[in-house]
């Protein structure tokens, strides 16, 4: 290592099949991934992440991928589609750990995706101290299962199960179109399902010894399982209507949500533009601090309507009350809500601590607060 550090190491940025070169890097470290696993990440997924490295000379010794993902988002009463990066394979040769390479890769992520006005950025921790620092918190719960029949004996396998399906080729665009209208009907926040949404799931799910099992057939379809067996026996996702059990899908809430997914706000004036009046005009003053992206710094000025929102920054930040007639917590405070970046993010998701503060206001909008993502890679 001849005492370099990071910031005398070389950063680069890889698109396309530049990101495969890393491979190696990613084996050393997940060295816990099957090569079927592997194998299918970079011949499938690998291709379309934008990537950042850090190198000693020519060798690679840190490595993130931004994961693209269409995200279906919930502005009042419409969606729109935003391409928004997951935050994976963030890895780092063991003899240049704890030495800061991380922390330039994720600021430089996060520069550029400011950059673009992303809304927010997510992840799925592998410890989740290791983000917080970065201004991450979870915002998404996983309902966990159990297999079997919640009409009949518990441990059954999804592949056995009477009345399930392993997913064909011709089931996509019928599975697609289920899945889609579900998620517009329950959720805020989700990945677009498509059809290629689930071709890749396939393959992603087939390559830990899984796949996706159906509840019905063609425009009879009620639900779906994601199943994987790389470790053991898991339900990933268990989407169906009606109650528990219904369509026979092996798959028994256990009762418990696990914490599986943090998020960051990237461009806070993206964030607050989602939010909406529940009826008539909502008007805010929020300051923001952010001790990693500059720009969301300062006092922000908001007017949510039913149909949209305007944001935008008070420069000078010291007026005595606020600009549109709801009034300061006190005399000498220029605003309605003080945030750091993840009370922010809680504060609009709906989740976490400290909600008790801005409830007023939060009562007052309509917030993206149904949270469904449950991507692993």
């Amino acid at each position: 290592m001849d005492g370099i550090k990071p910031e005398q190491m070389k950063l680069e940025r890889l698109e396309g099949d530049g990101c495969k070169e890393l491979r190696p890097l990613w084996e050393e470290v997940f060295y816990g991934d099957s090569r079927e696993f592997t194998d299918y990440y970079f011949e499938e997924k690998a291709a379309g992440n934008h990537g950042y490295v850090l190198r000693d000379g020519k060798l690679p010794v840190s490595m993130l991928y931004l994961s693209p993902y269409p995200v279906m988002l919930r502005s009042g009463n419409e969606f729109a589609c935003r391409e928004l990066n997951y935050i994976v394979g963030v890895a780092t040769k063991a003899p240049y750990r704890h030495m800061g390479c991380m922390d330039r890769l994720l600021k430089e992520a996060l520069r550029d995706m400011y950059g673009k006005a992303q809304p927010f950025t997510f992840l799925m921790p592998a410890d989740c101290a290791i983000y917080r620092p970065y201004q991450f918190t979870y915002i998404y719960r996983r309902t966990e299962y159990t297999l079997g029949n919640a009409n009949g004996p518990e441990g059954g396998k999804a592949c056995s199960m009477d009345g399930m399906k392993k997913m064909g080729e011709d089931d996509l665009p019928f599975l697609a179109e289920f899945a889609q209208a579900y998620m517009e009907r329950h959720y805020d926040v989700f990945i677009r399902r498509d059809i290629r949404y689930f071709a890749a799931m396939e393959k992603e799910l087939r390559a830990q010894n899984g796949g996706i099992f159906l509840a019905g057939e063609k425009k009879g379809i009620k639900g779906y399982l994601l199943y994987t067996e790389e470790e053991r026996g898991e339900v990933q996702e268990a989407v169906w209507e009606g109650k528990n059990g219904a369509w026979g899908l092996p798959a028994v809430p256990t009762g418990q949500k696990t914490p599986i997914i943090m998020a960051r706000t990237v461009d806070a004036k993206a964030m607050l533009s989602l939010l909406r009046a529940k009826s008539g005009s909502v008007s805010l003053r929020i300051r923001i601090s952010d001790p990693v992206l500059e720009g969301n710094n300062g006092i922000w000025d908001c007017i949510f309507t039913e149909d949209g929102a305007r944001v935008y920054k008070d420069a000078a930040g010291t007026k005595a009350e606020t600009a549109f007639g709801l009034r300061a917590a006190s005399a000498d405070k220029a605003y309605d809500l003080d945030f750091s970046i993840p009370a922010l993010t809680s504060w609009i998701f709906g989740c976490g601590k400290g909600l008790e503060y801005g409830e007023n206001a939060r009562r007052m909008l309509r917030r993206p607060e149904h949270v469904f993502l449950n991507e692993i890679v």
